[in-house]
């Protein structure tokens, strides 16, 4: 299912001894954005899994109801701010795909690249996420393909930063969410819920495989792990986790150090000299066992996916042809009649 994840970890190394700060979803987006959660997060997310806080209490009712969510919220934004507002507060240029976007009672399903959501509230982000936000890149949305969010990245990299029309940002955020997993499509391409994972593989391999052939590569390091480890409980915690660096500085082998979320951060700011944002990165171990001062700068090229498991050429992206649009204009995003009719009609489909 995940050839580039191994070859990608013999070659550049990863940790054994790594864990989330996070239990679900939710809490670990706050802590990969530097917000970590508070009383209020803490306490209404269990109760938000646990089906008795619904965006609409009744799907009739003008009412609404949201608790949660992974992107930043006024009431659970802590003083000292984000990862976002860490990096523009000290001049460090920024670009995100597709993180922090998920607000409480947003709506995801087939038909809506590229954006990949519709937001239902008007919850305000943080001005520097909101400025250095990429549009064409898919937020959370498992109907589309972490292949078309590669394309998406790749576009939009060529076109501002391999011509030379602006220079590479200092820092880049990029979720590849369909290692998540859902429903076997298999019209569409997705045969079994391991195709979700095999997907997201492939597209793990060519993003590396386009920065390690770019003029950019000889600066660069990369970080990839994911929100949370509620997939299924490790033999020695339930909060051990992926983490791999890919850099050409990276040192190949197994970290043994004690590590975590915080621990990438605190990396973030030793790279780029910032400050620390709160006592949690300050207080974490760095990365610094995965590096060494040899540089090994040849490139990588993707492995290709097992096409008994998933074919990237049988995908289909519901309600796209990628060479015409979107099929159908976008219905306005702020329309209360049409989040009410999408949410009943998921909750219809839940019930079948």
């Amino acid at each position: 299912m995940t050839p580039n994840h191994h070859a990608l970890a013999l070659r550049f190394g990863t940790s054994d001894n790594y864990y989330v700060d996070s239990d679900v979803s939710v809490d670990g987006h706050h802590w990969l954005q530097g917000n970590y959660p508070n009383e209020l997060l803490e306490t209404s997310w269990p109760a938000a899994y646990g089906e008795r806080f619904k965006f609409f209490a009744d799907p009739d009712a003008p009412g609404r109801l949201a608790i949660g969510g992974a992107a930043p919220r006024p009431e659970t934004y802590p003083q000292g701010g984000s990862l976002w507002t860490h990096l523009a507060s000290h001049h460090i240029s920024f670009r995100n795909y597709g993180e922090g976007l998920d607000v409480p009672g947003s709506e995801d399903g087939p038909g809506l690249q590229p954006t990949g959501i519709r937001e239902a509230l008007n919850v305000p982000l943080p001005e520097a996420l909101f400025e250095n936000t990429s549009r064409s890149y898919p937020a959370f949305n498992l109907q589309i393909s972490d292949q078309y969010r590669f394309e998406q990245f790749e576009r939009e990299f060529q076109i501002r930063y391999l011509s030379g029309k602006e220079p590479l940002p200092a820092f880049i955020c990029l979720w590849l969410p369909n290692d998540h997993t859902d429903k076997p499509r298999p019209a569409e391409g997705y045969p079994f819920r391991a195709s979700y994972v095999a997907d997201n593989d492939l597209a793990l391999g060519k993003l590396v495989e386009l920065f390690s052939h770019s003029p950019f590569w000889k600066d660069m390091a990369i970080f990839v792990t994911e929100d949370d480890a509620q997939d299924g409980t490790d033999h020695i915690d339930a909060h051990r986790s992926l983490l791999m660096v890919i850099s050409p500085y990276s040192r190949r082998g197994v970290s043994h150090i004690h590590t975590s979320m915080a621990s990438i951060l605190k990396t973030f700011d030793l790279i780029l000299g910032l400050p620390y944002l709160n006592q949690y990165d300050a207080a974490a171990s760095d990365l610094s066992d995965c590096f060494t001062d040899q540089p090994d700068f040849t490139p990588y090229d993707p492995l290709p996916s097992d096409t008994r498991v998933f074919d990237p050429a049988m995908v289909v992206e519901p309600g796209l042809d990628l060479r015409a649009g979107p099929k159908r204009p976008s219905e306005p995003l702020d329309d209360p009649a049409t989040i009410r009719r999408l949410h009943r009609e998921r909750l219809e489909e839940e019930e079948k």
